[in-house]
C-alpha cells in the first residue's frame, strides 16, 4: 500500500483505486457464481453510507448487523465505519434473548438484517429497543414495511441508500471500529471494543507471516460475525488484495471448495474432526492389505512431514517413498480441498494432534493458530517452510508479547488488545492487568524456541473430590478423534473419577446397528441398548489404557442429540458450553455416577 492506512475504510478505498474492476467479492445464486467487483461495492457502500448520514446516523453511533456471510455484509461494514460508525455484528444462531440483550446493552440505532426471519426476529423485539429506530433488510428479494406494532419501518438496502455516495471521514488508528459481544462460555455476552489500529495491527502482522497477496482466493464459510473470520478472512484478505468467495452454506462447502479451489481456508476443528472420521471410517472397513498400505505412507508422510516443519531436507528414501503414496494413497484427502490450497488455517479451539498429523502426512498445508476476541483476534500461529511445530500454537506474530504468569495462565500484550469490555471497567481491569498485559484464561506454556502449547481453560480445569487436577478439553480433543465419537463432554468435578457424555457419530455405526438389529430404531432407543453401551465401553477402555487413573474416562452416558449453538450447549465458534450441557443433562450424569 502506498501510505500505512490509518483506518480500515481507508485500506479499502486505497484497494478500490488500485484494482476498480476486478472481482473482490463472490456469492452464489440460482446455481451461478456472481462476482462484485471493488468499484460496485466501493459505489454499494458510499451511497448507502450517504443513506446513513441523512438517517442521523452520527460518528460512534452503532449500527448492528444481523446476516450470514454475504456481500452485503461487507456493504453495510464499509458503509458504516467509513461515516465513523461502531459496527456491532450479531449471529444469526443466537437465540432472540441474545440477539435482544446486545442490541439493547450497545444501543445499536439500526439494525441490518439479512433474509425475513432475520427481520421477523428484529421486529418482534424491536417493542423492548427504543433506541433502534430502524431495520435495514439487505436480502436482494427484500420489501420495505411500515412501522407497526411497536417495531420500525424496515428499509431495503435500496431505499435506504442515497443516489450520489458519501466519502469516508479520515479518522484514526484509536477510533473505536467495533464491537464484537464474546460468546462466552459461560454468563452473559461482553463486548469487546476494537479499535482500527487493534485490527490493522492484527492485519498487517498476518500478512507479514502468512504472505498473502492479490492472487489469493478464500472460500468463507466461518461466521463473519466472529473476529476469526472477520479479521483474517475479511480485512486481512482486503489488506492482500484478494478475493473473497461466500460459500452457500455448512452442506454446500464441499461442492463450493471444488467450484472455487481457494488457496487460503480457515477452518475450525470440527470441519476437520467430521473429515478425520470420514476417512478413518473408510479406513476401518477396507482390507487388511489396504489398511496396512495405508498406514506405512501416513508413517512416511509423517516423517516427511516433520522434516518440512523443522526446515530440514527430507532424506532420500521418505522422499521416494512419498512420491509413491502421494497419487496412490493421500491424492483423495488433499482433493477434498482442491487443487490450489496454500494455507489451511485452524483456529477459535485445539486441533486435535491425529488430525493434524495425519493432513500434515498427506501434505495438507495445515497450520494451528491461536487467538481471542480481546487480541483481534490473532495471537500466534504456526507456518509451514521450517516453522511448525505439531502440537503447539506456534510462535507469537511480530506485534505480539506473551508470557506466563505464576499460575501457567497466558499473557498478552501489544497494540492488538482491545480497549476495553464495553460499559464495564470492573471486568476491563480484571482482565488487562496495570502493566497492559491481556489476561487470556488460558493455560499455557511456552518452549525455548517461543512455541506456545495451550493445555487447558482456567477456569474449566475439573478438580476431582480427591485433589487432582485435569483438563476435560485435553480428553474431549482426543476422544472426537473416534470415528464413532461425535461429540464429548467430560466431566466430574468434586467427585472421586472423571465420567463423558458421549454423542456417538450414528453416521459411522450404521454397519454396528446394522449388525445388532438396532438399524432404523430411534437413536433414544439405540443409547440405551446393551449392544451400543458395551461397544463404548470397550471403546473407552481402550482410550483409557493411555492415560493416567486420575484421567481415565470410568462412566458415561449416550444422548441421543448433537450438543447444538440453538440449545445454547455450543458457541457460534463450536466450542462447548461445559455448564449448559451438564444442566441439560443432569440427570443423566448423577445418574450414570450412581451406576
Amino acid at each position: 500500500m502506498p501510505e500505512r492506512a490509518r483506518t480500515l475504510p481507508q485500506v479499502f478505498r486505497q484497494q478500490v483505486q488500485k484494482y476498480g474492476a476486478r472481482a473482490y467479492l463472490k456469492d452464489k445464486r440460482q446455481r451461478v457464481w456472481h462476482d462484485h467487483s471493488w468499484n460496485a461495492v466501493a459505489d454499494a457502500a458510499g451511497r448507502l453510507r450517504a443513506g446513513l448520514l441523512n438517517l442521523g446516523i452520527k460518528p460512534g453511533d452503532r449500527v448492528g448487523i444481523l446476516s450470514d456471510n454475504s456481500p452485503q455484509w461487507v456493504i453495510v461494514d464499509q458503509a458504516v465505519l467509513g461515516l465513523g460508525g461502531v459496527v456491532v455484528p450479531l449471529y444469526t444462531t443466537a437465540n432472540a434473548d441474545e440477539t435482544r440483550y446486545i442490541i439493547g446493552d450497545c444501543g445499536a440505532k439500526i439494525v441490518a438484517a439479512n433474509g425475513a426471519e432475520s427481520v421477523k426476529r428484529l421486529q418482534a423485539i424491536a417493542p423492548e429497543l427504543p433506541e433502534m429506530t430502524g431495520i435495514i433488510a439487505i436480502h436482494y428479494d427484500a420489501q420495505p414495511e411500515p412501522a407497526a406494532n411497536g417495531a420500525p419501518a424496515v428499509m431495503t438496502l435500496e431505499s435506504a441508500s442515497a443516489e450520489t455516495a458519501a466519502e469516508i471521514v479520515e479518522g484514526s488508528r484509536d477510533e473505536l471500529a467495533t464491537i464484537i459481544y464474546t460468546s462466552g462460555t459461560t454468563g452473559p455476552p461482553k463486548g469487546v471494543m476494537l479499535s482500527h489500529g487493534n485490527i490493522l495491527t492484527n492485519c498487517e502482522d498476518a500478512l507479514a507471516v502468512l504472505q498473502l497477496d492479490q492472487r489469493d482466493v478464500i472460500l468463507s464459510f466461518l461466521p463473519i460475525a466472529h473476529s476469526f473470520e472477520r479479521t483474517a478472512g475479511y480485512y486481512a484478505v482486503t489488506m492482500a488484495g484478494g478475493t473473497i468467495a461466500y460459500a452457500e452454506g455448512l452442506t454446500q462447502i464441499a461442492s463450493n471448495l471444488l467450484e472455487i479451489e481457494p488457496t487460503v481456508l480457515l477452518v475450525v476443528p470440527r470441519l476437520l474432526e467430521v473429515i478425520y472420521a470420514r476417512v478413518m471410517k473408510t479406513i476401518q472397513s477396507s482390507s487388511p492389505l489396504r489398511r496396512a498400505l495405508f498406514n506405512v505412507a501416513v508413517g512416511f508422510g509423517r516423517q516427511a512431514a516433520e522434516c518440512r516443519n523443522r526446515g530440514k531436507a527430507v532424506p532420500p528414501h521418505v522422499a521416494l517413498a512419498m512420491a509413491l503414496f502421494r497419487n496412490l494413497v493421500f491424492s483423495r484427502i488433499r482433493a477434498v480441498f482442491g487443487s490450489r490450497l496454500r494455507y489451511m488455517i485452524s483456529g477459535s479451539a485445539p486441533l486435535p494432534t491425529d488430525i493434524y498429523r495425519l493432513l500434515a502426512a498427506a501434505e495438507v498445508p495445515i497450520v494451528e493458530g491461536y487467538g481471542l476476541t480481546e487480541a483481534a483476534p490473532i495471537v500466534s500461529c504456526n507456518l509451514l517452510d521450517g516453522k511448525a511445530k505439531i502440537g503447539t500454537v506456534g510462535m507469537p506474530l511480530p506485534s505480539v508479547e506473551v508470557k506466563t504468569a505464576d499460575d501457567g495462565e497466558l499473557l498478552v500484550q501489544g497494540p492488538n488488545v482491545m480497549k476495553g469490555y464495553y460499559k464495564r471497567e470492573q471486568d476491563t481491569r480484571e482482565t488487562i492487568d496495570p502493566d497492559g498485559w491481556l489476561h487470556t484464561g488460558d493455560i499455557a506454556t511456552i518452549d525455548a524456541e517461543g512455541y506456545i502449547t495451550i493445555t487447558d481453560r482456567k477456569k474449566e480445569i475439573i478438580v476431582l473430590s480427591g485433589g487432582k487436577n485435569v483438563s476435560p478439553a485435553n480428553l474431549e480433543t482426543r476422544l472426537v478423534t473416534d470415528p464413532y465419537i461425535a461429540q464429548a463432554c467430560v466431566v466430574g468435578d468434586r467427585r472421586k473419577h472423571l465420567g463423558a457424555v458421549i454423542v456417538p457419530n450414528f453416521e459411522n455405526l450404521a454397519e454396528f446397528l446394522s449388525q445388532n438389529a438396532l438399524a432404523g430404531k430411534p437413536h433414544d432407543e439405540a443409547v440405551s441398548s446393551p449392544e451400543l453401551r458395551r461397544l463404548f465401553h470397550d471403546r473407552l477402555h481402550g482410550f483409557n489404557q493411555t492415560l493416567s487413573d486420575v484421567e481415565a474416562i470410568s462412566t458415561f452416558t449416550l444422548v441421543a442429540h448433537p450438543f447444538t449453538q440453538e440449545a445454547g450447549e455450543l458457541t457460534p465458534t463450536m466450542k462447548l458450553r461445559r455448564r449448559v450441557v451438564q444442566e441439560h443433562y443432569q440427570e443423566q450424569i448423577e445418574a450414570m455416577y450412581r451406576d
